[in-house]
């Protein structure tokens, strides 16, 4: 290319490098390739358009193939991308490999929930030889749908039970259709679709047992993986591991079905390995002060009669009704209720103060992003003080 222009005695001009030579052209497809990609690949693609998001992420051959091209043109110096390129290939190369080689079970749905707050529950025998771990995860693909299309819950089911249960909540299209899918009155009498079954993955929340205290917080859809320890918790009464049950949600309603999860455990949980505290945040801001002690002033009245009074003043009367029944106003739990987010600093301090002699505090939290780093800016804080250490560790949704 230069030696053509040279000969012309002419310099080449911008448009020249751009459109006129094989660095330039694959330059430019590069850049709108590249562009492509990550228009499709933020988070609100990545949810509301998933289909167009995985179709143009398995465009990236392309760019490596134009990445090779693109230094052929020797425009600079003579090309050493495939120099880099060759040892990650080749790790790439083996993971497919092993991805491939994978089986992928095919399974039947036996019972289909359709809980409120757009959560499907979703049970199916265990396949055999199929061994988990509390708090892992694995990757189904719904025949009825795509079955190249495969997406990963959290195993809700704890690995002494004979089946395996998931909870997905309705939030992008995948998830919608899973709901629609699996609706009893869409389906007409016929069969639950089959599912494509990858997995399991990942370790989990799995350390839980190696420390004599152990901490477990959840937040929104993150309370998933925890469903599947306590289930665990509570089979394993032999341990001697303390465990405390952190549950942050702005309502109980949205995810009713952890209630159920929380009751059973209290009723097999003999030895009291769990404590479970309940976070409420919804309703929290929007009683003012008068409203407050004007209840309270009522309560004081009416004594034990207070039953009476109905929503909203009912947040106002828990305290009261959990010292008499031993159990929530609110929720029917015999896990403590409270309204507002926690304060990680309070809490931990009272478990230094209650478990003096314990070295390690295992804490492990699931959820959106502000209330993990809460709990990692808590942990640090205790760690800078003598005593107790808060190992964290953590996973957002």
């Amino acid at each position: 290319f230069c030696e053509i222009y040279f000969l012309k005695d002419q310099l080449p001009k911008f448009h020249d490098y751009c459109f006129r030579t094989l660095t330039g052209l694959t330059g430019i497809f590069l850049l709108i390739l590249l562009l492509v990609i990550y228009v499709f690949a933020v988070p609100y693609s990545r949810r509301h358009i998933f289909n167009a998001f995985w179709a143009t992420h398995n465009l990236y051959p392309f760019f490596y193939g134009l990445m090779i091209l693109h230094g052929l043109g020797r425009l600079i110096q003579p090309p050493i991308f495939s120099f880099y390129l060759g040892i990650p290939l080749i790790l790439f190369t083996i993971d497919k490999l092993i991805s491939a080689s994978r089986k992928k079970i095919e399974i039947s749905v036996i019972k289909a929930t359709l809980h409120p707050s757009n959560v499907t529950h979703l049970e199916f025998k265990k396949p055999p030889n199929f061994d988990y771990k509390s708090g892992q995860w694995l990757r189904i693909a719904c025949l009825g749908l795509n079955r190249n299309e495969y997406h990963p819950f959290t195993i809700a089911s704890a690995p002494h039970e004979k089946t395996l249960s998931l909870y997905i909540r309705a939030v992008g299209p995948f998830t919608k259709n899973i709901r629609q899918i699996y609706d009893h009155n869409l389906l007409n009498g016929r069969p639950y679709p089959k599912l494509y079954l990858d997995g399991p993955y990942g370790e989990g929340h799995q350390d839980w047992f190696r420390f004599d205290v152990s901490i477990l917080i959840g937040g929104g859809i993150g309370i998933t993986p925890f469903a599947s320890i306590i289930k665990d918790i509570t089979f394993r009464s032999s341990i001697n591991s303390k465990v405390y049950f952190l549950w942050v949600t702005r309502t109980q309603k949205h995810f009713e079905w952890m209630s159920d999860v929380i009751r059973e455990a209290e009723e097999n949980d003999h030895n009291n390995l769990l404590v479970t505290h309940i976070f409420i945040t919804q309703f929290y801001e929007k009683f003012d002060l008068r409203t407050t002690m004007l209840v309270s002033l009522l309560m004081n009245l009416i004594n034990r009669y207070f039953i009476l009074i109905f929503s909203p003043h009912k947040y106002i009367c828990e305290r009261h009704f959990q010292r008499i029944s031993n159990k929530s106003l609110f929720t029917g739990l015999k896990a403590k209720t409270h309204f507002g987010r926690p304060n990680f600093n309070v809490f931990f301090e009272s478990l230094q103060q209650e478990h003096r002699d314990v070295e390690r505090v295992g804490v492990f939290s699931c959820g959106p992003n502000p209330m993990t780093n809460s709990v990692q800016q808590a942990c640090d804080r205790m760690n800078r003080k003598e005593g107790i250490i808060f190992k964290h560790h953590f996973e957002n949704f």
